[in-house]
């Protein structure tokens, strides 16, 4: 509970879109009162930030608490992936460190495609580093990773293993394993090579992940892929810095769902970067000849690996085409919104292709009240077209999406545009549709800074500064509420704005985001964070 206080600063937000104030009444971590700085300046607590401004603080909705804080080694090969000899001169001196042993080594962060050779490493190259004792390194976006011999062998992958359902064991023109795993193969050595840490080693992680948090302006997460043995630690590590945990349920692999009454499982339809799409054939003729002019183009041998990447096209009903991994097929979505409708739980269904979120919401309608009983989220739906958004937009489903993927992995996604009518992360279209749109970080995968995701949702620009579909802009104004009041409804829980009755849960930042130009956004500073009244972090 926060003390008794009034805050003024030279603009006060109390939420976007409205009029600004001069001040608000908190109490018992409840904004009571907006007005202005006269009325309450009888008040013994007043709190006057010049020169500064006053805004809702940010809920994050879909990033990766969990596995960022419980692997000492998260993103510690970020800074080493644009050549091989690089990363691997960066994971022998990693090795070098670590105790002698025969346990699992594990590293996080590189980035396929960002790579030299525009691909994952193989268990032959990481042998060269480690030959005999069991390595992993995990990719970004945790949906391919490597693993060299020695981890093959401890993972009991042979020429005769079969592919996982939802998965991909990739090999040799001689059907071995070459180390590379993908989607749930990936999984399941990720829960293999999980580090034993000590808990309370990993609280004191959790909570300086939190302090982390607090800096960036952010009082509420969700995480998207949390241990259900785990979440109760997790959480009341984060609430003893000043963070708000809405756990998305999983088993001992990413994977696995776990149902539970009052709670939300996480549940993946598809794939990451083999995410299931699906394409009629005059799409399916424009895929080609987009192909064809990228392979000649300036970034062919990029525009190659991304089609590697692709996979061959499977033809489909009604003369339709599909690429990509399903993980959850249109069955076990039916059974799990009726399970879900059944005993009352909440599901978050990561879905990136137009495949898998047309599964999703087919298996909405297979299941007869399922829209009203089953609180559902849709993680990601980053190829649509203006029929499935509109299809989105009328299910009632949230949308929590990550325009930090458009900076992060823009120029790839580009070498080979999608065809029309689809879009990439098309936000504009699904404003206008209705659709509630929650921005999110969805980090590791991308910056953990709010002011990344919102830059991205105003200006959709890759790394090398071109446009990604422009004509899909958000205003300042509806960004800053989707990453507010938008991310609290995907949540299910009040907040996001400091109107009276709202929870008191607000930032201080140096610069008026509404005064400056999209491209500075990333400039702003947060000066402190408060939640519920109580301040969190103070900016030094």
């Amino acid at each position: 509970v926060g003390e008794r206080l009034v805050v003024t600063a030279d603009r006060v937000v109390p939420r976007h879109g409205a009029p600004p104030v001069e001040a608000l009444l908190v109490e018992d971590g409840v904004v009571r009162e907006v007005g202005t700085r006269e009325q309450f300046q009888g008040h013994e607590s007043f709190r006057y930030f010049e020169g500064s401004v006053v805004l809702p603080s940010f809920i994050d909705p879909h990033q990766h608490a969990y596995l960022v804080t419980a692997d000492p080694h998260s993103d510690s090969l970020l800074a080493f992936d644009s050549a091989l000899a690089d990363l691997l001169a960066a994971v022998r001196r990693f090795i070098e460190r670590e105790p002698t042993g025969d346990s699992w080594l594990r590293y996080h962060g590189y980035r396929p495609l960002h790579l030299d050779i525009l691909r994952s490493p193989t268990a032959a190259e990481l042998d060269s580093v480690c030959p005999d004792r069991p390595l992993h390194l995990i990719s970004r976006t945790y949906h391919e990773s490597v693993v060299n011999s020695a981890g093959l062998a401890a993972l009991g992958i042979t020429p005769a293993t079969p592919d996982p359902a939802g998965g991909r064991i990739v090999r040799d023109r001689r059907g071995r394993a070459t180390g590379v795993l993908l989607e749930t193969a990936s999984f399941l050595a990720e829960a293999a090579s999980r580090t034993q840490m000590d808990t309370s080693v990993w609280v004191e992680r959790v909570m300086s992940y939190g302090r982390l948090l607090a800096s960036m302006g952010i009082t509420r997460i969700g995480d998207g892929a949390v241990p259900a043995d785990a979440a109760d630690t997790l959480s009341a590590g984060l609430d003893h810095v000043g963070i708000d945990l809405h756990p998305l349920l999983v088993g001992e692999q990413i994977d696995q769902p776990v149902l539970m009454p009052g709670m939300t499982a996480k549940v993946l339809a598809d794939g990451g970067e083999y995410c299931h799409l699906c394409f009629t054939g005059r799409q399916m003729g424009r895929v080609m000849r987009n192909g064809v002019r990228a392979g000649l183009g300036p970034d062919r041998a990029l525009a190659t690996a991304v089609g590697r990447r692709t996979g061959r096209p499977r033809r489909g009903a009604r003369g339709t085409w599909h690429t990509g991994i399903r993980i959850t097929n249109d069955s076990g979505l039916d059974a799990l919104m009726g399970k879900a409708s059944e005993i009352g739980a909440g599901l978050a269904v990561h879905a990136i292709g137009n495949g898998a979120v047309q599964s999703v919401l087919d298996a909405i309608d297979a299941i007869p009240g399922a829209a009203a009983d089953v609180p559902l989220r849709v993680e990601h739906a980053m190829v649509l077209d203006p029929d499935l958004s509109g299809r989105l937009a009328d299910s009632g489903a949230h949308i929590v999406v990550q325009p930090g993927l458009l900076h992060e992995f823009g120029v790839e996604l580009t070498r080979s545009p999608v065809p029309d009518p689809l879009r990439l992360i098309p936000l504009r279209t699904l404003t206008d549709a209705g659709a509630s749109i929650a921005l999110s970080s969805d980090f590791p995968a991308t910056d953990l800074n709010p002011w990344r995701a919102i830059t991205d949702a105003v200006l959709r620009l890759d790394s090398r500064g071109d446009p990604v579909h422009p004509e899909e802009t958000l205003t300042l104004e509806e960004a800053l509420t989707a990453h507010t009041t938008g991310a609290a409804a995907a949540l299910g829980v009040p907040g996001g704005s400091l109107e009276p009755g709202s929870p008191a849960d607000f930032i201080v930042v140096d610069k008026d985001p509404y005064a400056l130009a999209p491209q500075d956004l990333m400039s702003i500073t947060t000066l402190a964070t408060f939640r519920a009244g109580a301040q969190t972090y103070s900016h030094t």
